[in-house]
């Protein structure tokens, strides 16, 4: 029988432990600790017994539940994980890597981020000259589900220019005669829409024990906020990735109405807001500050007071400081945010401000400074577009001639 050599005996029973048949890839991590906190996990884990063909360059932690998956890079133990939603279950893992590849995941820990009550801001937005209308409710001291009113509270336009899709007016004759203009700067189609309230709405869950995270996120299409008015804010752009704003695209349309009397329809109205095409749910909505919000809760030279909700939690404003005087626009940071006194937290608060005169990306906020749970996220990109298609309708169905003329506002 031929003698099978010390060394290869040795290799073989310690193959699982130590990898004598050495992987190019790493082994994978033991996870060891999971310590959950607000809004987050700090995982802890033990290198791999096998490092593979080349030094471990990187550790990835990734923690997954109710259909998201967050992750956080470092070099060694341990690491953060940030977005985790209160009272969510996650499942967390840690995968090293090489000049090779990423080798198998550790063990998983389940882990459930905490929530600290004294965080909650749920005492400031119970009190909140809500419009009637709007239905907000308080799960937990935590959590905050809001569903905004079929309409705001201050009156709407009639009649507004609504966005036409290039591709519908190329493609369709029919869609192509009802056009009237474009906007300022994107060049969109515009078409004279009677407004066709009320609004499709879906209730909406927002954590309200806010924290900022390490990094700021850009805003979501769709909506980024809620206002006491019953409508929804957006971001400053009308188009994703477009340099042109809602308030620097703006147009007015001079035209016949039904009673033969010269009218004006704006692609955006005096409060800063328009609804979104019908087919994208007909949501009314502001693109920055509207003295149609601040006018319910403001008085002429006196502090701003609490004015919305935004998608991570924290308060949004108007433009004035506790002196009444208004805010310098170059005092906020990149999110519009800022840490104040405000007349509902006289001890002062992270919040977003959204400031008058303003036509810029500024105009209303441009990230987030807190977590946004991916979820919510997604959530709250699905609830509209300004730009979404338009379906094509007849002159005679819309009840107005399509003669006139457009200036920018």
């Amino acid at each position: 029988m031929a003698r099978i050599p010390f060394a290869a005996v040795w290799c073989g029973a310690l193959a699982l432990l130590a990898g004598c048949e050495r992987s190019a890839l790493p082994g994978a991590p033991l996870l060891w600790r999971a310590e959950p906190g607000l809004a987050s996990v700090r995982l802890s884990w033990r290198a791999p017994l096998n490092a593979g063909r080349s030094p471990i360059s990187a550790y990835t932690a990734s923690c997954s539940g109710a259909g998201e998956r967050l992750t956080a890079q470092a070099a060694s133990s341990p690491v953060t994980v940030h977005g985790l939603s209160a009272g969510t279950r996650y499942q967390c893992q840690v995968t090293a890597s090489n000049a090779s590849g990423t080798g198998a995941p550790s063990g998983a820990q389940a882990v459930m981020s905490q929530a600290s009550a004294a965080q909650s801001l749920a005492a400031i937005y119970r009190a909140a000259p809500w419009a009637r209308g709007m239905s907000v409710s308080f799960p937990s001291e935590c959590t905050m589900t809001v569903l905004p009113a079929p309409r705001p509270v201050h009156e709407l336009e009639p009649v507004y220019l609504a966005p036409l899709l290039v591709q519908s007016a190329s493609t369709d004759p029919a869609a192509k005669s009802l056009v009237v203009t474009k906007t300022a700067i994107s060049q969109m189609p515009l078409v004279l829409r009677a407004y066709e309230g009320p609004a499709v709405h879906e209730p909406f869950s927002v954590s309200i024990c806010p924290r900022k995270a390490p990094v700021a996120t850009a805003t979501n299409n769709g909506v980024i906020g809620w206002m006491i008015s019953g409508a929804t804010l957006y971001k400053a752009a009308e188009i994703a990735g477009h340099r042109a704003t809602a308030l620097n695209d703006h147009v007015v349309h001079r035209y016949k109405g039904i009673d033969g009397q010269p009218t004006l329809a704006g692609f955006l109205d005096r409060c800063s807001g328009h609804p979104t095409p019908a087919n994208a749910g007909n949501s009314y909505h502001y693109h920055g500050h509207s003295d149609c919000v601040t006018a319910l809760v403001d008085r002429p030279d006196q502090p701003s007071h609490l004015i919305g909700v935004a998608l991570d939690g924290f308060p949004i404003y108007g433009d004035r400081d506790m002196q009444g005087q208004r805010i310098d626009p170059t005092t906020l940071d990149g999110c519009n945010g800022i840490t104040s006194p405000t007349p509902e937290f006289p001890q002062g608060i992270y919040h977003y401000v959204l400031p008058s005169g303003v036509v810029q990306h500024h105009a209303a906020m441009r990230c987030y400074a807190g977590h946004v749970p991916a979820r919510q996220w997604a959530a709250a990109e699905a609830a509209g577009f300004c730009y979404s298609p338009d379906q094509a309708r007849s002159a005679g169905a819309m009840g107005m001639p399509m003669t006139g003329s457009a200036q920018k506002r």
